[in-house]
């Protein structure tokens, strides 16, 4: 009877495995002369080595169980090797088909047809109480937990400095998995704030005192009203209460 051998290792940017081939090499006593067994195993480490490599992420668990072949396939005696071919489907998780070439001393032999069921799981922020839309987000307003990810390349917040400071986008439930397009950098400008315009031109530097007449945030391009002209332009935000008109 088969032990099912399950892959889970928190790993900091990959996972580790013994090396593949060497594992695959060694002789199994129970194999026929001139033959050896490759066991489900087998396919679940050269599976999880190709997924932590070209996926690997921090705080994130990884599983890998084999459903078809089950029983072992014997192959010709000598130097095992197993090489995935390019992922078709990317980084996602759950039932996957896979195709592995298999090399005896190095030499191509066939492509085998594998099924396995790949799971992966992160630590992630959740908001601990509703948040609603336009909120900026405070430390005290997060918590962590551990969540199934449809994919290794999911967008799912990991870090607090990925949270903290920003402003929601639409409102969040407690406990569910907040998501970086949920939010954006709070705003430097308000719209009635007071700010200072400034104008360059060479080593030449003009200030006014304007008015926003909209929000915005580093970088965005906002209509500002000049006080003493009563002209309104376009203007860049550069910090809070500054922005900077171009010619």
């Amino acid at each position: 009877m088969r032990i099912l051998f399950f892959i889970g290792v928190m790993f900091l940017g990959g996972g580790w495995w013994p090396d593949v081939e060497s594992a695959l090499a060694t002789k199994r006593q129970s194999d026929r002369a001139g033959q050896q067994s490759i066991h489900a195993q087998d396919f679940e480490k050269v599976i999880y080595s190709i997924f932590t490599r070209q996926y690997g992420r921090p705080h994130h668990r990884v599983s890998v169980r084999i459903l078809f072949p089950k029983k072992p396939l014997a192959v010709s005696a000598g130097k095992v090797g197993l090489e995935v071919e390019p992922l078709v489907g990317g980084a996602r998780t759950g039932r996957r088909s896979f195709r592995v070439g298999l090399f005896i001393n190095g030499q191509f032999q066939k492509t085998i047809n594998v099924v396995g069921d790949v799971k992966a799981q992160a630590i992630v922020a959740t908001p601990v109480r509703w948040i609603k839309s336009k909120e900026i987000i405070e430390k005290e307003d997060l918590t962590f937990m551990t969540v199934d990810v449809p994919s290794l390349t999911h967008d799912f917040t990991l870090q607090q400095d990925e949270v903290i400071g920003k402003r929601v986008i639409r409102s969040l439930s407690p406990r569910q998995p907040i998501r970086k397009i949920m939010l954006d950098d709070p705003p430097l400008v308000h719209k009635g704030d007071r700010v200072m315009i400034e104008v360059r031109q060479g080593g030449l530097l003009v200030q006014a005192v304007g008015l926003a007449k909209a929000e915005g945030k580093s970088g965005d391009t906002i209509l500002v009203k000049n006080k003493n002209s009563g002209r309104e332009v376009l203007a860049t935000v550069l910090s809070p209460g500054l922005v900077e008109v171009s010619f």
